[in-house]
């Protein structure tokens, strides 16, 4: 309740504030500002409309999938349209006082004025353009297929090369695309990994999705799937994630490790460490995690969000593969999301120890990525030359 009571407070406000900016002070006609107030209403409020429409309607397949989309969609446009906005105004505004302090013309203080109406409604409709501009390509970078990106890591523990392929935040549910998640997953087999790393928010579903299950059942590395679950699979049902996992040949890697046979590498797992204290069965435990390897060995950790790097000890592990943050997803949001989490993407060094954080292979909310492309890690563990 209390997140669609927030949910209510943030879409309210910030559709007012939207509404207001754009069609609020120019003459405009009642139709026009009647279909502006629609498009917006509908698209921040579309979490909560969609939310709505999953848990308690009978709408279900291509017709669910067709409007999340489209409601998703008006929700990315509306936040970039609210950012472009804020952005926008406060540069104004703040070039208008300093016009003030240096200029004496009055004709070109007032051509600047935020108040002038008819600047302001040019200035509306060139954000507006821009906005839907941005928009379609976010939403074309959010649902074409992610990008293969290498990484390199050295390390004198390695002593031979060991291919993983990270997957993290593919957030699969019924109404994804079975046909998509098969063109991942042949875009991941490809790579022949050694060991392919879920990272977690793999499902976002208890049901409903026997297609697209059967299609990531089809993932296949030399040593097997590796996964540890996010907090979305928590959300939704750990055990049924579990369940699932389990059934496609995966191993779940819940405070557990496995040394790889023939080689050096040692991969533990760990549960998420944002649900953990809602879910006391998911603590986190590193020493059961480590259970079994030894010193020397290249230990590489799962855990769904970068959070629980910084509570581990220097050098207890080697390499933590993480996501959870999607890299922002969509511009701004990055600065909220590396606030949160410290780290947002990439490769990070602390002591002697390294996190990898995927922008994340799919996507939540918005189909659209705006300066975080969506990503299928390949990292090769090589040893010192």
């Amino acid at each position: 309740m209390g997140f669609y009571i927030i949910g209510f407070v943030i879409a309210l406000s910030c559709s007012v504030i939207t509404i207001k900016t754009l069609v609020g002070y120019g003459d405009y006609r009642l139709i026009t500002k009647l279909i502006v107030s629609a498009i917006i209403l509908t698209g921040w409020f579309a979490p909560l409309w969609i939310g709505a429409l999953r848990k308690y309607s009978q709408i279900n397949g291509d017709l669910l999938s067709l409007l999340n989309t489209i409601g998703y969609f008006l929700f990315g446009a509306a936040f970039i349209l609210f950012s472009v906005l804020i952005v926008r105004d406060i540069i104004w505004f703040a070039s208008y006082g300093i016009s003030k302090i240096f200029s004496s013309s009055g004709d070109f203080l007032a051509l600047i004025n935020p108040k002038n109406i008819v600047v302001l409604h040019w200035a509306n409709l060139v954000v507006a353009a821009f906005v839907v501009l941005i928009s379609l390509h976010a939403f074309y970078e959010g649902t074409k297929l992610p990008c293969i990106k290498e990484i390199e890591i050295k390390d004198a523990k390695i002593t031979e090369e060991f291919n993983v392929v990270l997957v993290a935040d593919l957030h699969i549910s019924r109404i994804s695309s079975a046909s998509r998640v098969a063109e991942v997953v042949d875009k991941i087999n490809a790579l022949n990994a050694d060991a392919i790393i879920l990272a977690g928010d793999i499902i976002d579903d208890t049901f409903g999705m026997e297609k697209q299950l059967e299609e990531l059942r089809k993932l296949s590395a030399k040593h097997g799937v590796f996964v540890s679950l996010g907090n979305h699979e928590v959300y939704r049902g750990y055990v049924p994630a579990m369940l699932a996992f389990s059934n496609m040949g995966f191993k779940v890697m819940m405070n557990k490790g496995e040394k790889i046979p023939d080689s050096n590498v040692f991969i533990a797992g760990v549960p998420d460490y944002g649900t953990q204290k809602y879910f006391p069965t998911l603590a986190i435990n590193l020493d059961y995690a480590l259970k079994g390897s030894e010193d020397g060995e290249y230990r590489l950790l799962i855990s769904h969000s970068p959070k629980f790097f910084d509570e581990i000890e220097n050098s207890r592990i080697d390499l933590q593969f993480s996501g959870h943050t999607h890299g922002g997803q969509i511009f701004p949001f990055h600065i909220l999301a590396k606030r949160e989490n410290k780290y947002l993407a990439g490769l990070y060094v602390k002591d002697d120890m390294k996190i990898y954080v995927s922008r994340g292979t799919g996507t939540w909310g918005p189909p659209m990525r705006l300066f975080a492309p969506s990503e299928i890690t390949h990292i090769k563990l090589k040893p010192l030359d």
